[in-house]
């Protein structure tokens, strides 16, 4: 549960505001746990793709990203053309 908390300035600013979670410290370890076991089965069995990264231990959006841009370079480099669609 998210509320938000008034920092400094005037009040009818939204950005004089910053979200504060009232989420239990016990709800988040025990929410992170089952994160976590969901995650090795899908992993156990191969239930996801490669591409997905962000959520997995090893894997962000940082490294899908160099993923693409390594792709897309490579078939640049072989001389294949290459069109990015929105």
């Amino acid at each position: 549960m998210l509320f938000q908390y008034f920092k400094v300035g005037q009040r009818c600013v939204a950005a004089n505001y910053r979200l504060v979670s009232l989420t239990s410290q016990i709800c988040k370890v025990f929410e992170a746990v089952v994160r976590d076991e969901i995650v090795k089965f899908l992993d156990k069995y191969k239930l996801i793709r490669d591409s997905q990264h962000g959520f997995r231990t090893g894997h962000s959006c940082v490294t899908n990203l160099l993923l693409f841009l390594d792709r897309i370079l490579r078939c640049l480099d072989e001389g294949f053309c290459v069109e990015l669609l929105t």
